[in-house]
């Protein structure tokens, strides 16, 4: 299987520091097989944010943000603010079984209840994009799922339609990004 990462040009465009290159070009070739489709995956959804909206801040798994103690427990693979919105995104291979994710959206339901989100991102909404590879996995994981903050989409679709095409499926229906913050009810 080949290798793909962000040449620097790349790197540059989608905002991060010149000077940090060399340590992601070496960080991408010690990652095992599945750690490397996990990332690209990653970027194939960032990059269509990128390309369809007004990215105005990108807080990436990697970023030493996520080290410091907010509360959250979990390391989220992105945190996002775009013309519309923000919102954490999870990009998911069906590699972690329910009990997993399951833990892993008590987390994020967690911070949001305490308040650390709002006290971290004044002002921005609460909602999970969970991107996954088949709609049976959304039925699976929708069993877990208590909220409608969480929405889900095969990165199939996501990828296909429009960046505001109404693909995300929550607990109350189908949504599109443009709906963050005025939900059904």
């Amino acid at each position: 299987m080949p290798l793909y990462y962000l040449g620097t040009l790349g790197w540059h465009i989608v905002g991060n520091l010149p000077d940090q290159y060399k340590q992601y070009k070496r960080g991408i070739t010690e990652k095992s097989d599945q750690q490397i489709e996990h990332t690209l995956a990653i970027y194939d959804v960032l990059l269509k944010f990128l390309l369809n909206s007004a990215v105005k801040r990108i807080i990436k798994s990697e970023d030493t943000f996520w080290q410091e103690p907010i509360g959250l427990g979990i390391i989220p693979d992105v945190w996002i603010q775009f013309t519309g919105g923000e919102a954490f995104i999870e990009v998911d291979l069906n590699t972690e079984g329910r009990a997993v994710v399951g833990r892993k959206f008590d987390n994020y339901i967690k911070f949001r209840d305490s308040g650390n989100y709002g006290r971290l991102f004044p002002g921005c909404r609460f909602k999970i994009l969970f991107v996954t590879t088949t709609e049976e996995r959304i039925e699976s994981l929708q069993q877990i799922t208590t909220t409608d903050d969480i929405w889900f989409c095969t990165m199939e679709e996501f990828l296909r339609e429009k960046l505001n095409h109404a693909h995300w499926f929550a607990l109350r229906g189908f949504y599109a990004l443009s709906d963050l913050g005025k939900e059904k009810m």
